[in-house]
């Protein structure tokens, strides 16, 4: 029994590496809500799996092992064909607009093979659970820590092999699956000899085995295709690719969703000053880069850079004096290259004694330190990476929430300035706004300038805004504007003209009205920790018109409207509407099919209404406690990619813990089957009403402290997670051959439906309560197992 637990491990690692390994391929081939959308909907097939056992059960004569060992074999071959199928199928995204029945017929063929390893895996799981379903306290804790270890297991392996390599390790693993099935000594032995040899190919190539751009984001498949791109490295947070354009260094992040460049100097900062004040040559992206530096120019001012990129804004902190830069950035192989493969080119920004340039998160580098800055500055700052934001669907922005504007307030010396440029500054000011009225402060018009490129059919996407801890001067105004010097740049908020500002007085007290929020054509409202998605806009699936009368101005309208494909296909939540779309067609088929053509859905069966829905439950509950305490986290923790990988590893170990143990604490459907419920509840409300004070307590430790904390926080609820679902399968096992499977099967369909909801809930309603409605569903779970449990 041994080798079938250890072979349920390594195909749990397996699948959940797999399909992280592909969000990070898609990642860069794609987008990220693109990504997201695949592979939830490649997820589904997982699910369908247990339909398809349900409707063609196992035989009681089939050899077990022999079915498994093919199928772990099977799952081992699909997972390296995908690697040549994704760089043989052209599929583009925008086909699916431009010619609807080829990009539909070339998505179907790719998803083909995308459903295939998660459909052989999902048999896996089904096959194991239902033939051996007395042990399934000990299988589920197998399969729990086997995903655990994957979801870890990937961040080592991506930087040496990048995800084409790790394709192989996926094939590896199942081949060595494989040979735990089995009962041949001299099949385990091929197959072990097998997985070994495959294992070794990514490790003895010079460099990665690479995917075919699907989609040219910012010329990186161009640059590909002409073979300029001088260098590559698959950073755990981001793809990094150097491409070469002979005046400069274009580094793009994922395959070109986000960029910077390396502009060449030579490290003579007097002359450079000289030719940026006399208009020579190009140094930076324009003075909206450098305009909060030559404010404070030779006063030996501190300043903080987050996001650190190509070092344009370190370069100009130095170019005007700045006695110490701390330079922040989260890729830290962006960091590595400008200290030494590049660091003649840029004039050894990096490794100027006056600069620290670190790997790290901006906030979580913030709450490290008391100490106080001149200028706190961040430039078109975030990360696009599905896995560093902890989620595909919807991106969190956690630098542009009110608790984030708390923390750059409280860094800044008496006069320091916060220096940011991003898009939609009505948004930012009404976030900035509630930050500065809540620490007490007033008059936050008097504080506040934003410039803005304004001329005829131009979207400027990086409005400057500067906010000074004391009001502005006349002087002081004057002195901006002379040195962006450029007629197109507007100050479209000025401190000491308001009456000329598009943004009423509303917007600068912290307390937008719900009639002022109602009457702007997008969502205005300020963005908080616990609602992080600053980036979702959205009201309409119509074209937004430019309406200064109600706080709508030509940048955010054309912004909104260039995300409308074909006039009114949003590509800014497509996934989400093709997703819930998706989900309600499984639904009914995940319920139906098996209802009506499957021995065990026309049998008539004690608890079979009860059955579904208490694994549904178990499906829907899991995932959002997994998802929304991935983001909550985020503030103790900091790096995304370290954050997801924390709780999600705490989460199944513990979980995996949990139902080992319940046998031997004697939960079982006749006796003590209330604690696991009960254990989960209790422990979520106390997280629930703990979690602030107890991040405030850890926030300044080291990151091995704050990942022990947030562990040890998690670990209670996750003992108790791990629980239910055996409890709910030793209820059914003596039910109807392809019960089992069916109950797989809808605890797969409401994880992913349970995954979307997170999402949405989270964007209206916020974290804490989408934990509240995560805990209700436990509590139904509870009241239908009670019913459920009448018939063990």
């Amino acid at each position: 029994m041994y080798k079938i637990r250890f072979g349920l491990l390594c195909v749990a690692l397996t699948t959940l590496m797999l399909e992280l390994n592909l969000v990070r391929v898609f990642d860069v081939i794609w987008y990220s809500n693109m990504a997201y959308m695949v592979i939830t909907l490649a997820m589904f097939c997982f699910g369908l799996s247990g339909i398809y056992s349900s409707l063609r059960p196992l035989p009681e004569n089939e050899d077990v092992n022999g079915y498994l060992a093919k199928l772990a074999f099977l799952f081992a071959l699909f997972s390296i064909v995908l690697y040549p199928a994704l760089n043989k199928i052209p599929f583009d995204f925008n086909a699916l607009y431009t010619s609807p029945i080829k990009g539909s017929v070339m998505f179907l063929v790719m998803y083909l093979f995308l459903l295939i390893p998660f459909f052989l895996a999902g048999l896996i799981f089904t096959t194991v659970f239902s033939s051996f379903a007395d042990k399934i306290q000990s299988l589920y804790c197998w399969d729990l820590t086997g995903a655990a270890l994957g979801c870890v297991l990937l961040v080592p392996l991506l930087p040496p092999i990048g995800p084409g390599g790790v394709l192989f390790i996926t094939c590896s693993l199942a081949l060595a699956a494989s040979a735990c099935f089995s009962k041949s000594r001299r099949s385990t032995g091929i197959l072990l000899v097998l997985a070994v040899a495959v294992a070794v190919v990514p490790f003895m190539r010079s460099n990665y085995f690479e995917f075919k751009h699907h989609i040219d984001k910012r010329g990186v498949k161009g640059a590909k295709e002409q073979k300029i791109i001088e260098h590559s490295y698959w950073d755990p947070i981001s793809k990094i690719d150097v491409i070469d354009y002979g005046t400069q260094k274009h580094v793009a992040y994922d395959g070109g969703s986000q960029s910077t460049f390396i502009i060449p100097f030579d490290g003579d900062y007097k002359k450079l000053r000289e030719e940026v004040q006399s208009g020579k040559g190009y140094h930076f992206y324009g003075p909206m880069v450098y305009v909060s530096h030559a404010l404070k120019a030779d006063t030996g001012h501190e300043a903080l850079v987050i996001g650190a990129a190509g070092g344009s804004e370190t370069k100009a902190a130095l170019m005007y004096g700045a006695s110490h830069v701390d330079a922040v950035e989260l890729v830290g192989h962006v960091i590595e290259i400008g200290k030494t493969r590049y660091a003649d080119y840029n004039g050894n920004i990096f490794n100027h004694p006056n600069v620290n340039a670190v790997k790290g998160e901006g906030r979580s580098f913030l709450r490290s330190t008391n100490k106080k800055y001149d200028i706190i500055q961040m430039y078109s700052n975030h990360t696009s990476s599905s896995i560093a934001a902890g989620t595909g669907a919807m991106a969190t922005t956690y630098l542009q929430t009110s608790e984030a504007y708390k923390e750059y307030f409280s860094h800044l010396k008496d006069d320091g300035i916060l220096h940011i440029n991003h898009h939609i500054y009505p948004k930012m000011i009404t976030t900035a706004a509630l930050a500065w009225k809540e620490m007490g402060k007033s008059d936050f018009l008097k504080h506040v300038v934003v410039l803005e490129a304004v001329a005829e059919g131009f979207q400027d996407n990086l409005p400057t805004m500067l906010i000074k801890m004391q009001p502005w001067t006349k002087e002081e105004l004057v002195k901006v504007q002379s040195i962006l010097n450029n007629p197109y740049m507007k100050m479209v908020v000025n401190p000491l003209l308001p009456q000329n500002n598009m943004l009423s007085d509303e917007f600068f007290s912290g307390e937008l009205s719900e009639k002022t929020i109602e009457k702007v054509g997008f969502l205005v409202a300020a963005s908080t920790d616990n609602k992080p998605y600053f980036n979702f806009l959205r009201k309409t699936f119509g074209q937004l018109a430019t309406d200064p009368n109600n706080f709508v101005n030509f940048s955010t309208a054309s912004l909104l409207n260039s995300q409308l494909k074909n006039g009114w296909i949003p590509t800014d939540v497509v996934h989400l509407i093709v997703t819930g779309g998706a989900s309600f067609f499984f639904i009914i088929l995940f319920i139906a099919v098996p209802m009506y053509f499957s021995r065990v859905g026309k049998t008539k069966w004690v608890g079979k209404t009860s059955c579904l829905i208490y694994f549904s439950c178990l499906g829907a509950g899991f995932i959002i406690f997994e998802l929304v305490f991935i983001q909550i986290f985020m503030k103790l923790i900091g790096y995304p990619l370290y954050t997801y990988s924390t709780i999600v590893f705490a989460l199944l170990i513990a979980a995996g813990l949990g139902s080992a143990m319940s046998g031997k604490l004697g939960i079982s459907p006749r006796g003590l089957w209330f604690i696991p419920f009960i254990g989960v509840v209790v422990c979520s409300i106390m997280i629930l009403l703990v979690y602030q004070q107890y991040f405030e307590l850890f926030l300044q430790s080291s990151t091995i402290v704050r990942i022990i904390a947030a562990s040890a926080l998690i670990f209670p609820l996750g003992f108790f997670l791990g629980m239910p679902f055996p409890l709910g399968i030793l209820t059914i096992e003596m039910q109807p051959r392809g019960s089992i499977a069916w109950a797989w099967a809808m605890n797969g369909l409401f994880t992913v439906i349970g995954g979307l909801c997170s999402v949405l809930l989270s964007i209206f309603y916020g974290f804490q309560a989408t934990l509240v409605i995560a805990i209700l569903i436990y509590l139904v779970a509870f009241g239908t197992f009670n019913k459920l449990r009448q018939i063990a």
